[in-house]
């Protein structure tokens, strides 16, 4: 009989192997379910994708795990979303093994993606917290065994991000939300839909809010016809802008930003307002933020639907599980 080493081998995930990797995620993550195009859209299609960062495990022709390592080059990336203090992380967007397998092949997929994470430069990796193509923003906190592995494997955990979660069915603008519109028109601020003649003065709004992982370079194709998006406007400048996603069975919202200088005016609170009012009206019910500034949503009525742990560990040129 073959021993463990002569049958199981570790190598680059190739698009054969994508049908078997997909059914194995789907075992393995039953909060987090993918179809094949979604994986190829995380996995394959991210601008900072490298074949050296996304393995698999294979016992002869079976796929029985996964890993893949993201690193962005420089600061920027290639995908333009990249800042400056994250120039020394690198990322673990996705690992598991099949469950009844030896978790020493598992630490040896962890072992890799630290190898590859090293020759990219990196000195600390982190599992998740990454602004580009991701199955989710860290763990979920109801993968007992995942999260237990990270812990066991060294890592620390950073902090914890929400999705949040609002039921449209019955909404009506609370008192909370009136009265940040009052203040809002106070100062000479409304909400309208944003209209493609409105981009000069959305450019400018991206180059002062200064997030790129928000506006990569080429943006702007994005903004040259009328959808799902909001913008504060006071006078001719935008001073707030928002995103929402109607759905017939869940729609989502978000990303929110409003200028430094003009928060703390209700603005914000309305541009999430008006798209509830919005997705209501398209028969949505019920809407989802992820990633979420947790404290914002709540004051609006939302509710905690999900929450995730994000683990981080310090990397070195011998770092080891």
């Amino acid at each position: 009989m073959k021993n463990q080493e002569q049958i199981m081998q570790i190598r680059t995930l190739t698009s054969k192997d994508i049908p078997q990797a997909v059914k194995g995620w789907n075992n393995c993550f039953i909060y987090d379910q993918v179809t094949e195009q979604r994986f190829r859209h995380i996995v394959l299609d991210d601008p900072n994708y490298e074949a050296d960062g996304n393995l698999v495990a294979t016992d002869g022709d079976e796929v029985i795990g996964f890993v893949s390592a993201i690193a962005r080059e420089g600061v920027a990336g290639r995908d333009g979303r990249g800042r400056p203090e994250e120039i020394d992380y690198g990322y673990i967007k996705g690992l598991y093994l099949l469950e009844g397998r030896d978790m020493q092949i598992k630490r040896q997929l962890l072992k890799r993606a630290f190898d590859y994470l090293c020759s990219k430069g990196k000195r600390i990796v982190r599992v998740l917290l990454y602004t580009g193509h991701y199955f989710f923003p860290g763990i979920d906190t109801r993968y007992e065994t995942e999260l237990s592995f990270y812990e066991s494997q060294g890592f620390q955990k950073i902090t914890t991000v929400d999705d949040v979660a609002a039921d449209l069915r019955d909404f009506q603008p609370t008192e909370y939300q009136q009265d940040a519109q009052r203040r809002m028109q106070k100062i000479g601020v409304k909400v309208v839909d944003y209209q493609p003649s409105m981009l000069t003065a959305m450019r400018d709004f991206v180059e002062k809010i200064q997030i790129p992982h928000w506006f990569p370079e080429g943006w702007e194709e994005g903004f040259g016809e009328s959808g799902h998006t909001l913008v504060a406007l006071k006078e001719n400048d935008v001073v707030g802008w928002a995103n929402y996603w109607p759905h017939p069975e869940s729609g989502s919202f978000g990303p929110i930003a409003v200028l430094p200088e003009f928060r703390e005016h209700g603005i914000g609170t309305c541009l999430l307002m008006e798209s509830m009012l919005r997705m209501q009206r398209l028969s949505t019910p019920k809407v989802v933020a992820g990633w979420a500034a947790t404290e914002f949503y709540l004051k609006s009525g939302w509710y905690i639907c999900r929450q995730y742990i994000v683990f981080q560990k310090e990397l070195n040129s011998n770092a080891k599980p």
